[in-house]
């Protein structure tokens, strides 16, 4: 039974293998599906025993066009038509038993062929790529990625942080900006307040939180004044309970200008009755602030001008539609000014400035970061100089004459450049030294060469006479050999003297100092480093005092700021 099987199922693959079209062996395929006699009657009567038998290479690809579902269903079909049936008896002819040792060929060369090609499609097909290339083409191939790589991307370039730093803010910041500590307080304070100051703790803290509540109430809203009875309103409890104390607090940072100052609208009128009469002389940002803090005490303020305008060195120039401002343009330094309550009372705003300020050269192009900041560590160096000179070694008269800041740090630049050139001097002095010790060592090694030579030529007259020899002789000869050996190890020590002696040269003279303290390059850059201080100043170095330019004002930190371009002072 099992012959048979096979034999249907490979008369069915004979048959396909005779009709190429895949239109025929879909066909075929279908009616030996479908179990009918006739198509498998029709198959067997094509495999007749007189067919020549089929090459491997017509079998090949048609066995392995016939997968092995295509099998399993041909074998389950009967020639009954019945599905799983048993097979019909086996019609014995002519030639059968050539037919059936043909078939058994046929069968076993194309079954060997279906397995050979589809282990080898499998194991082709599940190649690793190293298995695939020999080593050399590995080796290559690596080789020639290791070539290829890809360098890393360059880092980013590093930001600078602009920002400032965090204010405080609540009552602390109150303080901050008010140019005062928010935890102690000052010695104007304690004088004005002494019951304060010296009595307990607990009361300091009472008046350093009414203080700093209070300033923060006027910086919130720094358009209206701030009165004392908004004040003492605006209060939480338990501290509006000593209104004496509220009232003198308020007060006093009233008389000081640490609150209801500039420009700002009054709740209550002036006083009528004037308490005296002042004069102002100069209508400039410091006089006009000085009028209006007068006149709001009650006095009668007159000011002074020379000019057609006020404002002094806060000018601006108009021509068209251009604009540009001819002084005061920059606040400098935000925190705990008074410029920046100002500014919010007549709602101009300030655009900040950034703390990075990139210098360029008259070519166009950018000084490098290395030049710029060594450049300005040695004008900060200068400036110490002469703070030095002026606070420590007290030379602030010259002929007579104050000092300006200017002369001071030429004074302080000659010196260095003087200094550059002493050592300068000293280098070479250095240099002429050592040559001066090479010259020496050199004709001390001839003159020890000449005597090894000499004494060479008597150790060798010594050895001559043929032993034996009498004592006298062999001492000469042993003296000889021992006073050569010293004056050799004489000579190799100067010849190592001599090295170092070359070394040292040739390090000196590979080594010069400067020539110059600064060259043109650098005092073009440090020009305009005096340049800037002129302008912080608003004069020329010439006319600034030397010891008193850079007086200890209260400081007032933070970003800086410029007028925006539409607001400008007439």
């Amino acid at each position: 039974m099992f012959h048979f099987a096979g034999f249907n199922s490979i008369t069915c693959l004979i048959f396909v293998q005779e009709r190429p079209p895949t239109s025929s062996i879909m066909l075929s395929t279908k009616k030996s599906d479908a179990g009918s006699s006739s198509s498998t009657t029709s198959s067997a009567g094509a495999t007749g025993g007189d067919r020549a038998p089929v090459s491997d290479a017509q079998t090949g690809p048609s066995a392995s066009a016939a997968g092995p579902m295509d099998v399993k269903k041909k074998e389950r079909s009967s020639p009954s038509g019945e599905p799983g049936g048993a097979p019909l008896p086996h019609q014995a002819g002519p030639g059968a038993a050539e037919q059936d040792a043909a078939e058994v060929r046929r069968t076993s060369r194309r079954k060997r062929a279906k397995v050979e090609y589809r282990e080898m499609d499998e194991s082709l097909a599940n190649l690793s790529e190293d298995e695939y290339y020999s080593e050399e083409e590995r080796n290559a191939k690596a080789e020639k990625e290791r070539k290829q790589v890809i360098p890393p991307p360059p880092p980013p370039p590093e930001e600078e942080n602009d920002s400032e730093p965090e204010e405080p803010s609540g009552v602390e910041g109150a303080a901050f900006q008010s140019r005062l500590p928010h935890d102690r307080m000052t010695s104007q304070e304690a004088a004005c307040f002494p019951d304060i100051i010296s009595g307990p703790q607990q009361t300091q803290k009472v008046f350093l939180y009414i203080r700093n509540r209070t300033l923060q109430l006027w910086l919130d809203n720094p358009k209206i004044q701030l009165t004392f009875e908004a004040t003492a309103q605006q209060l939480e409890a338990p501290y509006n309970s000593d209104t004496v104390l509220v009232h003198r607090i308020h007060s006093y940072l009233e008389r000081h200008g640490l609150v209801n100052f500039g420009i700002y609208k009054r709740v209550k009128p002036l006083p009528t009755k004037k308490t005296g009469k002042v004069i102002v002389i100069g209508g400039g940002v410091s006089g006009l602030a000085a009028a209006r803090q007068l006149q709001s005490f009650g006095m009668d303020v007159t000011v002074l001008e020379a000019r057609d305008r006020v404002g002094g060195r806060v000018a601006t120039f108009r021509k068209g539609n251009y604009v540009a401002d001819l002084g005061a343009m920059v606040v400098t330094g935000l925190g705990g000014n008074p410029m920046a309550v100002i500014s919010k009372q007549v709602n101009m705003e300030l655009a900040k400035i950034k703390q990075k300020c990139p210098l360029y050269e008259a070519n166009g192009q950018a000084v490098p970061k290395e030049k710029d900041e060594m450049v300005e560590q040695e004008f900060n160096r200068l400036l110490e100089a002469t703070s030095f000179l002026s606070h420590q070694l007290d030379f602030n008269f010259l002929n007579n004459k104050p000092v300006s800041l200017g002369q001071a740090l030429e004074v302080v630049i000659q010196l260095q450049e003087k200094h550059v050139k002493d050592e300068q001097i000293e280098h070479w002095k250095k240099i002429v030294k050592t040559q001066e010790d090479l010259r020496d060592l050199l004709n001390k090694m001839v003159t020890t060469k000449e005597r090894v030579k000499e004494l060479h030529q008597q150790y060798k007259e010594a050895s001559e006479v043929k032993p034996p020899r009498d004592i006298t002789a062999e001492f000469l000869v042993k003296s000889k050999h021992r006073d050569l050996t010293a004056l050799c190890k004489e000579y190799d020590d100067l010849v190592e003297m001599q090295v170092k002696l070359e070394e040292k040269l040739q390090e000196l003279e590979a080594n010069p100092p400067s020539d110059v303290y600064l060259s043109s390059r650098d005092r073009q850059i440090l020009d305009w480093h005096f340049a800037n201080l002129e302008f912080a100043n608003a004069t020329p170095l010439s006319t600034l005092s030397l010891k008193h330019w850079d007086q200890v004002y209260t400081q007032t930190p933070g970003g800086h700021g410029a007028f925006d371009q539409n607001n400008h002072f007439d």
